[in-house]
C-alpha cells in the first residue's frame, strides 16, 4: 500500500487518514440535522398543547381581575333558576334569554369573538366545553324566543336549557 503523502511548503503530510476524517464528519452532521429535527419536532408537539385556549384559566383570569364578578354571576343565576321554576311562560323565555346573554357574556370576557354564542363556542377547543350541542341547540332556542313572540316554550324545554347553561358555567367555575 503507497503511503499517501502530501508536501505543502516544506511540510510532509501524511492525507491518508483524510478521507475518514470527512466521512467522519459527514457522519456527525447527519446526526446533528437528525437530532436538530427530532427535538424541533418535539418542542412543536409540546408547545401545541401550551396554545391551546383553555377557556376555565381565561375565565379564573377574568375573575381575579375583577373583568368578571362571580358574586354578581352567582346572584343572576339565582334570579334566572326561580324565573325558570314558575309557571309563568314569560318567566320561562326570560330565563332562557337571560342565561344565554350570561354565558355569551362570559365568552366575550374570555375573548372568544363572534356575533353569536354558537360562533365564540366554534373557536373553544372541543374538550373543554362538554356540552357544545347543547349549549348551541339552547341558544337556538332562545333566538326563536327572541325572533317570534308568539313562540311558546314547553317547560320542561326550559329546564333542559338552563340545566345545560348551568352545568357549563359550572363545568368553567363560574358558578
Amino acid at each position: 500500500m503507497a503511503q499517501e503523502i502530501m508536501e505543502i511548503g516544506g511540510l510532509t503530510i501524511d492525507v491518508s487518514w483524510w478521507p475518514y476524517l470527512f466521512w467522519l464528519i459527514k457522519c456527525f452532521f447527519i446526526f446533528l440535522t437528525i437530532s436538530f429535527t427530532a427535538g424541533i419536532i418535539f418542542i412543536l408537539y409540546r408547545v401545541e398543547d401550551g396554545f391551546k385556549i383553555r377557556i376555565k384559566e381565561i375565565v379564573a383570569e377574568a375573575i381575579e381581575d375583577g373583568k368578571l364578578s362571580k358574586s354578581k354571576i352567582q346572584r343572576q343565576w339565582e334570579s334566572i333558576s326561580l324565573d325558570v321554576e314558575s309557571k309563568n311562560p314569560d318567566d320561562y323565555k326570560g330565563a332562557i334569554v337571560s342565561a344565554e346573554e350570561l354565558f355569551n357574556r362570559v365568552l366575550k370576557v374570555a375573548n372568544f369573538s363572534g356575533d353569536s354564542v354558537e360562533q365564540k363556542l366554534r373557536k373553544v377547543p372541543e374538550e373543554q366545553i362538554e356540552l357544545k350541542d347543547e349549549i348551541i341547540w339552547s341558544s337556538k332556542l332562545r333566538e326563536r324566543i327572541v325572533n317570534d313572540p308568539n313562540f311558546d316554550v314547553d317547560p320542561e324545554e326550559a329546564k333542559r336549557a338552563i340545566s345545560v347553561f348551568e352545568k357549563t358555567l359550572k363545568e368553567i367555575c363560574v358558578l
